[in-house]
């Protein structure tokens, strides 16, 4: 699959669910004139660009970028901010790593290592925030500094990209996944401690 096609699809797929009902699971915080906004402004900067001397930022990545700064401003007390801003700095750096790690040894690559990177980050982000939108910031500022961190050592035709088709895929599939383990976890977390108190409600009836 070309590089891009990945997030219109998982774009879309989202659109769907939310139509559906899940976006009180997925992203209850937001309203669906927000999320609108969203989507309508992330197709028209996948679609335009600005260079800056010889930096050329997709508008996608200006979009994560503000997106960014307007939950960490929302996120209240300085501490949790600060802690926000470290696991963001964490994936990001990761992010650099991994890429590097499976461009020297592909033999570490299980399928796509776009999409292996992706998933990893996934993870660690559900282990490490479970909130939203924190994590939604914290998945963003770290491609935004992973993105930084290579097209600082991989400039393209004399220019550093920031925001591409694949900086584009990877944010898609890493928000997806993370929401959707998480919805999972918790459902089964839930499920668990609903059987849990059942059994222990039951079983102290059978001993009275």
């Amino acid at each position: 699959m070309n590089s891009g096609y990945l997030s219109l699809i998982l774009l879309c797929i989202t659109l769907i669910l939310f139509a559906s009902g899940w976006k009180e699971l997925y992203i209850r915080s937001i309203s669906h004139k927000g999320m609108l906004l969203f989507f309508a402004l992330w197709l028209i900067g996948s679609n335009f660009s600005i260079t800056i001397k010889q930096v050329h930022i997709q508008l996608v990545y200006v979009l994560i970028f503000l997106m960014s700064i307007a939950i960490l401003h929302v996120t209240q007390g300085f501490i949790h901010k600060l802690h926000l801003l470290s696991i963001g700095l964490l994936l990001g750096s990761l992010h650099f790593l991994l890429q590097q790690l499976l461009e020297m040894d592909p033999i570490l690559i299980v399928r796509n290592s776009d999409w292996d990177v992706a998933i990893l980050l996934a993870i660690l982000a559900v282990l490490l925030q479970r909130n939203a939108l924190e994590q939604i910031a914290a998945i963003s500022i770290g491609y935004l500094l992973g993105d930084m961190y290579l097209a600082g050592i991989h400039p393209v035709a004399g220019y550093h990209h920031l925001g591409h088709s694949t900086f584009q895929d990877q944010w898609w599939l890493s928000v997806f996944t993370a929401r959707t383990m998480t919805i999972i976890l918790q459902s089964a977390y839930n499920g668990c401690r609903s059987l849990i108190r059942s059994w222990m409600e039951r079983k102290g009836g059978w001993r009275k």
